[in-house]
């Protein structure tokens, strides 16, 4: 049995990086970034006006305000997406829409607001600084300045930022593959009619579920019974995949066969079991850059484990350095007895106070109560050792949720 910190050096260990591919850039958000990008021309590449008013020269207007107004003569109109045909002269003003290039001549806008107009004349309310409501070429972005490195999760802003300066494409790592195999007798596929003693194959649509939520493109391969050859079968079948996620069948059990034939296809079996509760029958093999990861059968315990590993894993391979979810320090509302020899990860709920973030055990902390962990914000952390988490105490929490910033180091070691 190892600790959740060599649990989780074994697997990190063990990660192989995905390919890059080249996709439209309309296709590239929340995928991870396999390239420098570096911008080919300034951003705005002229400079324009931030504001429907008028192109003016600011020392034409010094001492205008609302009591002194200051006439000019409009010359004509520059709209957006079109460059003046004339310079503004001295006493002379453009109307101007926004983002319309800023006219030769000109050095400051006057917005629409400050102004009035009386047939060619508008009188100017307001003496306008020199740039006032201008953006200058470049204010954004730099010709030849790098604007994002790889090992970026792109946002919607990132998009945006690429499509700005004209790439069309842009390379980035492509999703790990995910096989998803439920093993157990006793599990009936969803539309199913239950028999004595089973159950709906939630397992498997969970962990579907959580592979999308990081980026990962799961396949469900179906229910595999307990029987040796058809757990054969379904591993021989798996050669395709970056990642094998099976659930149940790990234990010590006369049907729990998962540990056997991995070790029967040759797999580089890095460990079974680990100090923690929930999650302990957990094992972990690696073939050819691939990662078997023999997850528990109970749905808490199956979840559990993927958060501590399988979804690093998966940042990693994708290219990711901030891997691991967040941990912060929060304060016991109630007491929760815990496992004094392994590492326990309690269920608790969040609630925000001025000196800090309370957490509340969600009820039982059985593995099979799937709603405990659908009611949970965190994971609070009870080293190895500690028998009780009391009122007051002060641990660490895992927090979970995707909107998360990840953090490039856990909290185990």
């Amino acid at each position: 049995m190892v600790s959740v910190a060599d649990a989780i050096e074994a697997v990190m260990s063990a990660v192989v990086p995905t390919p890059a591919e080249e996709v439209p850039v309309a296709e590239a958000g929340g995928r991870v970034l396999a390239q420098e990008v570096t911008a080919p021309l300034d951003i705005p590449p002229f400079e324009n006006s931030q504001m429907d008013g008028f192109a003016v020269r600011s020392e034409d207007l010094v001492g205008a305000s609302p009591s002194t107004p200051v006439g000019l003569h409009v010359i004509g109109t520059v709209p957006a997406g079109r460059a003046a045909q004339v310079a503004v002269g001295r006493g002379e003003a453009l109307r101007i829409m926004t983002g319309a290039p800023l006219p030769q001549g000109a050095d400051a806008v006057v917005k629409v607001e400050d102004t009035r107009v009386e047939g060619s004349l508008v009188e100017i309310r307001h003496a306008p600084a020199r740039g006032e409501f201008v953006r200058p070429a470049g204010e954004d972005v730099r010709a030849g300045e790098t604007v994002l490195r790889p090992g970026r999760a792109l946002r919607a802003a990132d998009v945006g930022l690429i499509a700005s300066i004209g790439l069309p494409t842009v390379r980035v790592r492509t999703r790990p593959r995910v096989a998803i195999l439920a093993t157990g007798d006793e599990l009936v596929p969803l539309g199913g009619t239950l028999g004595p003693g089973q159950i709906y194959n939630s397992n498997a649509y969970a962990l579907a579920a959580a592979v999308r939520e990081v980026g990962g493109t799961p396949t469900i391969l179906g229910i595999v019974p307990d029987e040796p050859d058809a757990m054969r079968a379904a591993f021989a079948s798996c050669a395709s995949f970056d990642v094998i996620l099976s659930t149940g069948g790990v234990s010590v059990g006369d049907f729990d066969f998962v540990k056997q034939i991995m070790d029967e296809l040759g797999l580089e079996r890095r460990f079974w079991q680990v100090a923690q509760k929930p999650g302990k029958p957990l094992t972990f093999a690696a073939q050819d850059g691939r990662l078997y990861f023999g997850l528990p059968g109970n749905p808490v315990s199956s979840l559990v484990c993927f958060t501590l590993y399988v979804a690093p894993a998966l940042r990693r391979a994708m290219g990711l350095d901030a891997v691991f979810a967040p941990s912060v320090e929060v304060e016991m509302a109630r007491s929760v007895r815990t496992a004094r020899s392994l590492t326990e990860l309690v269920r608790c709920t969040l609630e925000w106070r001025e000196n800090g973030m309370l957490a509340t055990p969600t009820g039982t902390q059985s593995s099979g109560v799937l709603r405990s962990l659908s009611l949970a914000d965190c994971l609070v952390i009870s080293p190895p050792g500690q028998e009780e988490l009391a009122v007051g105490a002060r641990p660490q929490a895992l927090l979970l949720g995707q909107e998360l910033a990840l953090s490039p180091a856990h909290p185990f070691a």
